[in-house]
């Protein structure tokens, strides 16, 4: 309501009607504020330190912008990002790992202020959190100050302007508030929290604040000086829907800083223009890093692009993201200490530092959490193309910010490796059996489990082509088998189907109705070919291979093509993947069969592994025979 409130007075796009709409159906002011620039609200929040962990995000896009284009006398990016916490965004780990972040950076152009008023919803704070807090934020390297606010805020932007000044650390003014600040039994109490106050509250406010006379000039002394008289004129009020009451003095002074903004933006115009006339070449790239768009050669360089053998698919993932890098220099990001791993690494950059923002790649440490809605803040602005990489099994770590980059559909890539029981001997902890599918429940986002070259550099290119979400693409630990590889592809209409989620890999020559129809995501999808070859050569029968990358647009292409695939579903149809599918076979029918892993997996190489759980191609073959014999 405090953000909607100064949205109004700011002159975006709110009214008090829209603010008397609050977490109505169809509003524009839902419960927690939901992204859209258009409107002024630069991020969703809600859940806590995300909106805390955005800004560290947008700290670093303002000092890599900088770096990047800024001159001497022409301080184009020098702007200053402000935060607003509370208790609740300190007591959540995620606001310690993104603060330990930003202090390792010196963020300098970041100043969080931390509304201190010691409530929360179950009640005050020193039930459970009464650690130092200022003492934390030194530790991460933090300037930190402090302000009092229960007897006014004169000072406040004196404390804020001292607080800019600083060089070389990021800043937190601790300001100390009172919750509910001029109710009455409710004042300071973690029933105002979450809660509205009531017409008794409201009307005991009214009569004890400045606001009082702008009731006064509407219904009179008399009627607002009487407290009954007061609760009737509310209740009546909100009965009869009527619109909220205009503050004038608040409204002239908020004019008067749009008015200042206005001064401000046009001499920041002014100085834009003489750069553009002082530095031609700097302008033009200006120009286009800040209007992102995909270039014809990178579309035809993942189009045809082709490994000369088969590897793991996340080594192809991390040459294609090069590929991709080198022409677009919007893309950037980092790993959770696995950039080795997860090959998802910009190798001709350097990592950003405190004092060199000049590289693309951010060495985030083992802090998944933060860095996941950390880029999230980086891709808010539209200007730059984040990237998060770690273990699959860590998705966990990362699922709240997975979550409202889906529901902010930012253009986001996760790249996620080590994605099955194959990772062998470092044991159940680190195989994902679950996290595949745990990912596909979030709506909005597109998961790519590629088998090979051409999948993983189509996953690049369809998430280049739309930019209307994140991604995730999903590769191997290990080399994929030769039979996943085919580069007999007319690569045109093959990627036409690739954006449609599923098309035929391998069908028996002839085929016109097919005995047996085998999908399959990733790693599989040589086993379910070789799956196939077998069952022709042993029972003479027509057998279709299906690869389905992405099961979300394969769910959403035409009834048309997924009849044509899967034979209008009369075919046996076997689906394999190494992963949890726990419960969907309960829908199976007598002609659909589901081979997969449901427990948790064990400590020995992949290959016993996969002896040992059934997903190679004898056991899948004994497995299909058994069913339609």
């Amino acid at each position: 309501m405090l953000l909607y409130s100064l949205l109004y007075l700011s002159g975006y796009n709110i009214s008090l009607e829209d603010i008397d709409k609050f977490r109505q159906m169809g509003s524009k002011t839902p419960g927690h504020p939901e992204y859209n620039i258009k409107n002024g609200v630069e991020t969703t929040t809600g859940p806590l330190a995300q909106g805390f962990s955005n800004s560290v995000g947008l700290a670093i896009e303002g000092k890599i912008l900088a770096e990047k284009f800024n001159k001497k006398g022409f301080p184009l990016f020098d702007y200053t990002i402000y935060t607003l916490m509370g208790d609740g965004c300190n007591m959540e780990g995620l606001s310690y790992e993104s603060a330990s972040l930003a202090g390792h950076l010196g963020l300098d152009n970041l100043i969080a202020i931390y509304d201190s008023n010691n409530i929360s919803i179950d009640g005050n704070t020193n039930i459970t959190f009464t650690e130092n807090v200022a003492k934390r934020y030194e530790a991460f390297g933090w300037e930190v100050d402090f302000f009092d606010a229960t007897n006014g805020v004169e000072t406040f932007d004196e404390k804020l302007n001292n607080l800019k000044k600083i060089k070389g650390r990021p800043k937190i003014l601790i300001t100390k508030t009172i919750i509910g600040k001029g109710l009455n039994k409710k004042e300071n109490t973690n029933k105002i929290h979450g809660s509205p106050a009531g017409i008794d509250e409201i009307a005991y406010f009214i009569q004890n604040s400045g606001i009082k006379n702008i009731f006064e000039k509407k219904y009179g002394k008399e009627s607002v000086k009487n407290i009954e008289k007061l609760k009737e004129i509310m209740q009546a009020r909100v009965k009869n829907k009527e619109s909220l009451l205009q503050n004038n003095e608040v409204v002239l002074f908020m004019k008067q800083c749009i008015e200042n903004n206005e001064f401000i933006y046009n001499k920041w115009k002014e100085l834009n223009l003489k750069y553009k006339k002082s530095f031609p070449k700097e302008y033009i790239k200006l120009k286009q890093f800040l209007n992102l768009s995909i270039n014809n050669s990178i579309k035809e360089k993942l189009l045809n692009y082709i490994e000369d053998k088969p590897d793991s698919t996340r080594n192809v993932a991390g040459r294609v993201l090069n590929l991709c890098a080198e022409q677009i220099p919007q893309i950037i990001g980092g790993s959770a200490d696995l950039a080795s791993s997860t090959k998802a690494n910009l190798i001709l950059s350097k990592y950003i530092e405190k004092k060199d923002f000049s590289g693309r790649n951010i060495a985030y440490g083992i802090r998944e959490h933060a860095m996941c809605s950390i880029n999230n803040g980086l891709a808010l602005n539209q200007t730059m193309l984040p990237f998060s990489s770690t273990f699959l099994t860590f998705f966990d770590y990362m699922k709240p910010g997975i979550r409202l980059a889906a529901l902010m559909k930012l253009n986001h890539m996760f790249i996620f490796s080590h994605d099955s029981f194959y990772v062998g001997e470092d044991g159940p902890t680190h195989q994902p059996i679950e996290h595949i599918n745990s990912l596909r429940l979030i709506p909005d986002i597109n998961v790519f489990r590629p088998a090979n070259d051409i999948e993983a550099a189509f996953s690049f290119l369809y998430f280049l082509e739309n930019l209307n979400g994140p991604i995730a693409i999903i590769t191997t630990r290990q080399s994929v088998m030769e039979e996943a590889y085919n580069n007999s592809f007319k690569r045109p209409e093959l990627y036409e189907n690739f954006k449609k989620g599923a098309y035929i890999f391998y069908e028996t020559r002839g085929l016109k109705k097919p005995d047996v129809i085998i999908g399959a995501s990733g790693s599989e999808l040589g086993v379910s070919y070789r799956t196939a070859k077998l069952i022709e050569e042993k029972d003479n029968l027509k057998v279709r291979v299906i690869s389905i990358p992405c099961l979300e647009l394969f769910s959403k292409s035409d009834k048309t093509y997924k009849d044509h695939l899967l034979f209008n579903k009369e075919t046996f149809f076997v689906f394999i993947e190494a992963g949890s599918h726990r419960g969907v076979d309960l829908f199976y029918d007598k002609n659909m069969m589901l081979i997969d892993i449901q427990h948790f997996g064990a400590s020995a190489s992949g290959k016993e592994l996969q002896k040992e759980y059934g997903i190679y191609c004898e056991a899948i073959y004994d497995k299909i025979k058994r069913n339609i014999n």
